[in-house]
């Protein structure tokens, strides 16, 4: 046994805690009162009968459910999921692999953030746990390709039906990602491996999708190309609305003004160089997002059997996101749930095994 190996990678792993503590000790003494809105609002929910939309009844039920501590505080939940959270990714994280040095601190980066962010009484903790069980499907090595796109597809659509609805739409851009690879980019396009290639495949089917919805249903289409607009309409002199996104063409009354807010939009989520603006405080932000830029990026130029399935829930939420997401901080927010996939995309794209020299990539 390598010794040596494990020791060092305890080590580094053994910081996850240290940093989730730093993190808590800086969500309850310094971060401002907006970031405990939604917590306070599903405690309240959990502790009366007080109603709200679907996914904070949701989430409130949930948390009555699994409250057998009888916990009526914020720092009681918030300690109990970063004690449950933080030991699962270690468990995770402790496998037959050695991760880079730059691996590593985007790990310890992910940890603080799912520490402020996620591991709390909140939706994005239910968010987290879903990913979790979809990163867990996808690492079954005896498990078929075909059985995980479904457990996934069913997962997702499960989602939407209790939880948020637009995951529906995530599980349509799963699946339209995934035939998309088998049936052109498999077969046509593996040996050069083109990203903006791939990119358009996959944004044109998405476009066409978008068209067909506003054949079927002009209402759902409407309410789907202007999802952020209908939540944004009330936020723009909101000061605690700082890094809100604001379609830059203006109201989608049309599929072609859509197209044109989506696609810069989705470049503004993925490179937000726009928050150095905002403050000092936000370029901890860009750089952690140009991180995952990177990731992606290399994921896609090596597109394999190995790591597509990983690349196309990644994107399919992406997608999704660039459709929703109001704001920057709340982007942030809920790509951290998002972790556990990010770590299989690393590893499935390229790593390093501890018995060899070499890195392992399927060419």
């Amino acid at each position: 046994m390598n010794f040596k190996f494990y020791k060092k990678t305890f080590y580094n792993l053994l910081l996850i805690f240290v940093i989730g503590i730093l993190a808590k000790i800086i969500q309850y003494n310094i971060l401002p009162a907006k970031y405990f809105y939604d917590s306070k609002k599903i405690l309240n929910m959990t502790l009366s009968e007080l109603s709200a939309d679907k996914a904070y009844e949701f989430t409130a039920d949930f948390f009555k459910c699994i409250n057998i501590f009888h916990f009526d505080s914020l720092l009681q939940w918030s300690i109990f999921f970063a004690i449950i959270g933080n030991i699962m990714i270690f468990v995770i994280l402790l496998k037959d692999k050695e991760y880079t040095n730059i691996q590593y601190l985007f790990i310890y980066a992910s940890i603080a953030l799912l520490n402020i962010y996620v591991f709390n009484i909140s939706k994005d903790i239910i968010q987290f746990l879903i990913f979790s069980f979809i990163y867990i499907i996808l690492e079954k090595k005896k498990t078929s390709d075909t059985k995980k796109i479904v457990l996934i597809t069913i997962m997702l659509l499960i989602e939407a039906l209790f939880f948020r609805v637009y995951y529906a739409v995530m599980a349509m851009l799963f699946i339209t990602i995934v035939f998309m690879y088998n049936k052109f980019i498999k077969r046509k396009l593996m040996e050069k491996r083109s990203v903006i290639k791939l990119i358009s495949i996959i944004l044109i089917a998405f476009f066409i999708e978008i068209m067909i919805v506003g054949i079927i249903s002009k209402e759902n289409y409407d309410s789907l190309l202007n999802a952020r607009f209908s939540t944004n309409i009330f936020r723009t002199d909101d000061l605690d609305a700082a890094t809100i996104i604001i379609d830059p063409l203006g109201y989608n009354s049309n599929v072609g003004i859509f197209i044109g807010n989506y696609i810069i939009n989705a470049i503004r989520m993925m490179i937000p160089i726009e928050l150095a603006t905002k403050g000092i405080k936000y370029v901890a932000f860009i750089i952690y997002q140009l991180a995952i830029l990177y990731i992606v990026i290399k994921s896609l130029k090596n597109i394999s059997s190995k790591n597509y399935l990983y690349i196309a829930v990644y994107l399919a939420y992406f997608m999704v996101s660039v459709l929703f997401e109001p704001d920057f901080g709340s982007w942030v927010r809920h790509e951290s749930t998002i972790f556990l996939i990010l770590m299989g995309l690393i590893e499935s794209t390229q790593f390093t095994c501890r018995n060899c020299t070499t890195k392992i990539k399927e060419s």
